[in-house]
């Protein structure tokens, strides 16, 4: 019986401060993060950052990820992107989820469009403008305003390149 509870005073005392660690984890969280729910909804509780007057932008950030949902002027939700780091990717959220355009998936209505484009959001790094068509749908298109961060791996060695630890050393 001694055995059983010498086993589990340390899995107790593990539990318990897991548990008292927890409200420090969720300030820290809240703490790097913005209004993280209300994404897809049609009036979040978070504040309208647009700058177009005849629509609503929401702004979301979670785990350095930012989360942009354009809604109408009666709470329809029209486009959601992700962005992250100069890249997109376009949530299935929005009557126009289809219309679009990133720089990965550039859409040839936006591309080809003579409308003017209309800035409905812009912040240090993103920028998201619409374009009314003929047909009465609306293309987005978002763009980051500065190139994304890329990774370079070093050139590797060439295979028969001397190895200064191997020198001397012949092969099998």
């Amino acid at each position: 019986m001694i055995r059983h509870s010498v086993l589990r005073a340390p899995l107790l005392a593990g539990l318990i401060a897991g548990i008292l660690a927890l409200p420090a984890m969720a300030q820290q969280q809240a703490g790097t993060s913005q209004q993280q729910s209300g994404l897809g909804q049609s009036w979040p509780q978070a504040k309208n950052v647009s700058a177009a007057p005849g629509w609503h932008v929401y702004v979301f950030v979670q785990d350095g990820v930012k989360y942009i949902q354009v809604n109408d002027l009666v709470g329809t939700v029209r486009a959601t992107v992700a962005t992250e780091n100069g890249y997109f990717l376009v949530l299935p959220l929005g009557a126009d989820a289809q219309r679009v355009s990133t720089p990965a998936r550039p859409l040839a209505a936006a591309v080809n469009s003579t409308a003017p484009a209309i800035m409905v959001y812009q912040d240090s790094t993103v920028q998201l403008t619409a374009r009314y068509q003929s047909d009465g749908s609306t293309v987005w298109t978002a763009t980051a305003k500065t190139s994304p961060k890329t990774t370079t791996t070093p050139a590797l060695a060439p295979a028969d390149a001397a190895c200064p630890p191997c020198a001397g050393v012949t092969p099998l």
